[in-house]
């Protein structure tokens, strides 16, 4: 990967991958243009599925309070 971070921000290559929260906790996945038979990593997969999972929120409070138990405290 290139160096692509300025101050206007990140720059992905055409064939990378990143999931990003916005300020607003907004998740984007962004994904590289794959062809019907084009095999997809495995890491990229493991993001599609976190990002289907971000979608239960009693999920996501338990992985926090894993990470922060203080959070789950209050």
């Amino acid at each position: 990967m290139t160096d692509t971070h300025g101050e206007s921000g990140t720059v992905l290559g055409a064939d990378e991958v990143a999931l990003v929260i916005d300020a607003e906790g907004v998740a984007t996945l962004c994904l590289p243009d794959y062809d019907d038979d084009d095999e997809v990593p495995r890491h990229t997969l493991f993001l599609v599925a976190l990002m289907n999972k971000m979608q239960d929120e009693d999920w996501v409070d338990e992985i926090i309070s894993e990470i922060v138990p203080e959070i789950s405290e209050s």
